[in-house]
Order: structure tokens, then sequence, then C-alpha cells
């Protein structure tokens, strides 16, 4: 459960006062707090060295060598009030950032090579390993390279690239190389001015990290941009972008009841390549994310067209519209599946979202609810959330989102540190829906989504269908980093403060005393895995809290047990004989074995062409391959929304692709299978 507790700390307070109010905190409240010492010294330190270039553009084996050294007495520092560390890593970052301006200014002065067999090579997905420039020569050539390949990339993203000669392919990518050093340089040189907030910043971070994945650091900015709501009262595409150190364009947020939202297609995390508006297309290379942002804010154009990269490596080209959305209401949006008389109910919730500043206001549970009952009046006999790619958000909200399917009773336990567990009881007695339920899940399900899923094991209120979860099964709260201001009544203290941080204070179990963390929720009814998605688990993650079982008695009132052998079994057998499971499989097989070996290419124009082509054939048919070709289930609006569409063409436009993406979908044909069957099963 995330708490936020808005106050702050002053900018001139020195590193090691913070260092030392971010353990002491830490020492505290953290689940598992660690020793510090020589050995945990060294780990924060190499945190700190990935996080600050994780892609060895600017640090090279000879800053390197000076970042480590002494590395093991940084908290021997810390606590005899010494920043020698911090003061040392500032001017090797500071350095290294003025060499490679020096570079790039080198590189813009003349056109770049693109005859030569330069090769540039694409790690494994999912890899961590780094690798350093050994000397200034060695790390301009890299630079090269990486630009190189952007510009090759910027040609081969623009709508005629096949019918370019190579003279003329060639010519674009110099045009391009032009316009990535520039921005690349403005970049550095940006932080150059910010260098030492940056550093402080990455190293209280690195030192937060150490405890577990999902403890850190926070300035205000990254503070405000955790607890943004975007604003109900303004046109928006319905998502907001932003941009890390690196120059890299990720979409940070989605407006609950948004374009975006409502296309079930973008995602938080979502890497941003380009966006079309009207005319106009812009790429992540020609602009940052604020101008893109502002472009997109201040255009008269109604609709865009957003190519994202999911996080398994598919692009995914979406429409979307500017609309306003007055309110959280109706920010999901229940759908009818039907097949042979047989009707469905389906609501898709891409997160558990909340009003984190208005907390009267109803959240994401109140708004299924509202769904649920316009779908009972179309007589449905089952009912499909959708989870997938939920990777969590209030956990209050998932409480009250299970608290329309039990009567009463417990949920869950939750256990602090030094404190005996306790359990977390549904407040609110009675339950809005009774008939069979399914829940689906993938790999990115996380959090708050895998608290629901449990309750509904626990409970045997419906099935599990999908993947095996995320495996996050912790809570953090926000605070400030002096935590006296939690107490003060200064409010001048309060409003200057700039330093946040974010615990894990609990872990959470289920009602048999065991827990998904780490290892995710195994779903009653597996289906096959989504490619890519292999390696976003949370025991790959550094440092995470390792799964344990506790000891709590516990008096509920489960349903009566399901059948779900028979479900998986029924369902494995559909699968197997399944020709479009069958291409999925093929699909996968040829993206896995792709993304999960080292990829090279020469940056040449043929060569690179012909890579760019096998790719973009591997990731086209992926994105085929969620999509059926025997369209089994029809999907219908409900009868209360299909009245209120009409007036509103540019919906009905939009509202007809997202129906048309439901009813392709393979794996929710196959939920829509599984539900028959639990529902023949209560006959």
């Amino acid at each position: 459960m995330i708490v936020f507790c808005n106050v702050c700390f002053s900018q001139t307070v020195p590193f090691y006062t913070k260092a030392q109010k971010l353990t002491g905190t830490f020492g505290l409240y953290h689940y598992d707090p660690f020793q510090l010492n020589q050995k945990t010294s060294q780990e924060v330190t190499e945190l700190f060295i990935t996080e600050l270039d994780n892609r060895a553009m600017t640090i090279k084996g000879s800053d390197l060598k000076l970042l480590k050294e002494n590395s093991n007495t940084f908290f021997d520092q810390i606590n005899s009030n010494n920043d020698s560390y911090i003061e040392k890593a500032n001017t090797v970052y500071l350095k290294a950032l003025k060499t490679v301006d020096s570079i790039l200014t080198v590189l813009s002065t003349r056109n770049l090579n693109f005859n030569e067999n330069d090769t540039s090579y694409f790690l494994p997905y999912g890899s961590k390993k780094i690798v350093y420039s050994p000397t200034i020569k060695y790390h301009t050539k890299r630079l090269e390279r990486y630009i190189k390949s952007k510009s090759y990339d910027r040609v081969v993203n623009t709508d005629d690239y096949d019918k370019l000669t190579e003279a003329e392919f060639n010519a674009k990518a110099q045009i391009f190389a032009k316009t990535i050093i520039a921005n690349f340089q403005k970049n550095i040189q940006e932080e150059v001015k910010t260098s030492y907030r940056y550093v402080e910043s990455t190293l209280l971070n690195a030192i937060a990290l150490r405890y577990d994945p999902h403890s850190n650091y926070f300035t205000e900015e990254q503070n405000q941009e955790f607890n943004t709501q975007l604003s109900a009262q303004v046109e928006s595409f319905g998502f907001f972008l932003d941009e890390n150190e690196e120059g890299i364009i990720s979409i940070a947020n989605i407006e609950p009841g948004g374009s975006a939202w409502m296309s079930n297609e973008v995602n938080e995390g979502d890497a941003f390549i380009s966006v079309k508006i009207g005319n106009e297309k812009i790429t992540n290379e020609e602009l940052n994310a604020y101008e893109i942002q502002d472009k997109l804010d201040k255009t008269k154009e109604d609709k865009i067209l957003l190519t994202v990269k999911k996080q398994n490596g598919i692009i995914k080209i979406v429409k979307l519209i500017k609309q306003k959305t007055t309110s959280v209401d109706n920010s999901v949006k229940g759908y009818v599946l039907s097949y042979n008389n047989l009707k469905v109910g389906y609501i898709s919730l891409p997160s558990f979202y909340t009003d984190m500043e208005e907390h009267n206001l109803p959240g994401c549970a109140n708004d299924v609810a509202k769904e649920i009952l316009k779908l009972e009046n179309d007589t449905i006999k089952g009912l499909i959330i959708d989870l997938r790619n939920n990777g969590g958000g209030s956990m209050g909200e998932a409480m009250n989102l299970a608290g329309i399917f039990i009567d009463e009773g417990p949920l869950f336990i939750i256990k602090e540190k030094n404190r005996k567990p306790s359990l977390v009881k549904d407040i609110n007695r009675g339950s809005l829906y009774k008939k069979p339920l399914l829940v689906m899940i993938n790999e990115t399900s996380a959090s708050a989504s895998e608290l629901f899923s449990n309750i509904v094991k626990d409970y045997n209120l419906g099935v599990i269908v999908g993947q095996t979860s995320y495996g996050k099964g912790t809570a953090q709260s926000v605070l400030p980093l002096d935590t006296n201001l939690l107490y003060t009544k200064n409010k001048d203290a309060v409003k200057n403060n700039v330093d946040f941080i974010k615990i894990t204070n609990s872990k959470f179990y289920r009602l048999n005393c065991s827990t998904h963390q780490g290892n995710g929720v195994v779903p009653d009814v597996i289906l096959p895995p989504t490619p890519g998605y292999s390696m976003i688990k949370e025991n790959k993650e550094l440092y995470f809290l390792p799964a344990d079982s506790i000891v709590k008695k516990v008096v509920y009132t489960p349903n009566p047990k399901l059948n779900t052998q028979s479900l998986q079994s029924n369902s494995a057998q559909r699968v197997s004989a399944s020709k479009d499971f069958k291409r999925y499989l093929q699909i996968t097989d040829s993206v896995n074995d792709m993304i999960n070996k080292t990829q090279k290419v020469v940056l040449k124009f043929k060569e690179y062409k012909k890579f760019k082509k096998d790719n973009d054939v591997i990731f086209n048919s992926l994105e085929r391959a969620f999509e059926t070709n025997s369209n089994t289930i029809k999907c219908l609006n409900n009868t209360f929304d299909l009245k209120l569409e009409q007036v509103n063409i540019a919906t009905r436009e939009f509202n007809s692709k997202i129906i048309q993406s439901i009813q392709k979908d393979i794996f929710i044909n196959e939920s829509f299978n599984v539900m028959n069957d639990l529902i023949n099963q209560k006959k």
C-alpha cells in the first residue's frame, strides 16, 4: 500500500547528511535492512555506476577505475561526515561529459563515412552487460557507430525508405546524423550544468536500490511525476511522455479514461518512436520529450498516429483521438462477448487508479462496479476481467475491487518489520456479482493485480487464466527524506523540501500464509508465454526480497473448490489443436531465437536495410500472431453505452477499433472458451 507524505528537505544540506538520514530511515522502517559495511559499500557504488550510465556512452574504462577506487569505504566515509566519494564521482563524471562534448564537436564538423565496415552489436534482450571503452580513441569510434546506427534507424522509420537508392539513403542518414549530434550535444551540455544534482540523486537512489528494487530516492521533480494525476479538465491524447538522462523517451503516464487508456494498446514504460500529427511526423531523434509533449498539447488536430515499442520488442502503431476527460468516470468500459447464445462480460483494467488528492472521489473499483451493473442488464452469464500488462497501482482499489465479489471476510495478510502479521479485511459487506468470474493475467501483471488475483484464488471466486505474473508482493510508502518534517509546524521548512524516499516497509501474503513475492501468481489455466517477457520478473532484479512464509490463524469461508484441472486439460487440448496458437508458437519461437542472442549488423546500406527488414518481418508477424483468424466470438457494446455512442462519431470510430482488437485477440477467445467450460461446470 503506497502512502504519500508531501513534505520537503533543504537543498543546502551536505550529501553525507542526506545519506545518513536515508540509511537511518531505511534501517528503522525497511522490511529487511542491510548492514552498512565494506561489502554493501561496494555493492552500492556498483549500482551507482550502472545507474549513472548504463550504456557506457559517457563513462570510459579509465573513469570506471577511478569510480571504483576505495569504493568499499563508502559507508565509512558517510558515517565520518566525509563527502570525498561524491566529490570525486562528480569530478570524474563532469570530465567524462566534457570529453563526450568535445568528441561530438569534432564529429559535427565532418560527414560520417557510411561506406566503411563499421559493425553495431545488439546484446540479448534483458542483458545487463556493460562494455566500457578502454581509450578515448575507442570511445570516439563507439560514439560514431552509435550516431550512424541511430541515423540509419531514423531513415528506415521514414515511410519511403524502401524506395531510396544507396546514395539517397546515405544522404538522408547524413542529415539525420547532424540532428542527432546536435540533440545529443544539447543534452550533454544541459547535464554539465546540473551534474552534481544528478550525481547526488543517482548515488542516493543507488543506496535505496540496494535495499530492494522498489525502494527509491526522489528529487522534488521526480516525486511530482510519481504523484502526477493527469488533468481531468483539458483535452489530450491520454498519455504523457518523459525522457531519461540518456535521452530515451517513453510513455510516463496514461490518463484513466483517455484515448491511450481506452485503446488498450499503450502502456506506461512503452518506448516512444514517433508520432504523426496531421502530415507532420515527429521522431524520438528530432525533439526531446518536453518539446514533443508541447506539440501534442497545442495541436488542433484531433487524431494522431502514435508509434511505440513494447517491452518485448513489438512495434505498435496506434490511432488516438484528442478528447476531454471530465472525471475518472467511465475510465473502464464493459463489453459483451457473444457466441452460440452465450453472453459474457469483458472489462479491461490497465491499472488500479485512484485519485491521490481527492480521497473522497471514486477510483477504478467503483467504475468497474458501474460497468458490471450495465453488463448485468445485458444478461451476461459470466465476467472476464483483463489484468494483462496491469503493473498495479492503488492497493486500496484492489481491495475494493475484491469486495465486489465477496460478502465479507479477510482479504490478505500484511506484515511489517518487527511486527506480527495482521489481517486486512473487506470493510464493505455484501457482494455485487456472484456469477462465474475469470481473471486474465500475464507476465507483467504485478502488485495490486497479483493481490486481487490471489484473493480470487483464496475464495474460489473464479479462475485465473494466462501466464505466471511478475511476482511483486511488497508495499511501499513515500516519505520526506527528513522524517522530522512529518511532525513539524514550520510550513516554510515543509514547503522548501526537495528530497523524498519510497521505502518498502511491508510484504503481503495470501490467506494460506504463502506469498507470490519473487514467484508470481501461477494461473489455474496456463496459456503459451508472451515472447520477450521471460526476463521481466521480480526475481531477475538485483536485491529483490526472497519469498518466505508466515504463521497466522485465518478464519474465512471460501466458495466450493473449482475443478481447475478439468479447465486446464480442456484448454490445453484446444490450444494444441488450434491453428491460431500453432502459428503463434512458431512466430514466438522465431522472436525468442532472435532476441536471446547477440545480433550484429554492418552499418552499410544493403546490410542495414536487410537487418531492418528481417527484424520487421518477425515483429510484424508477432503482432499478427496475437490475432485469431477464426473470429469465433463477437464483441459488442453494452446496451447502455451503445445509445450514448450514437451522438459522437469520433468516439464511435475509435470504439470500433477497440471492439475489433478484443474480438481478434486469441487469448481473449480462449478465455471465453474457458469461461464456457466454467459455466457448464456450475450447471
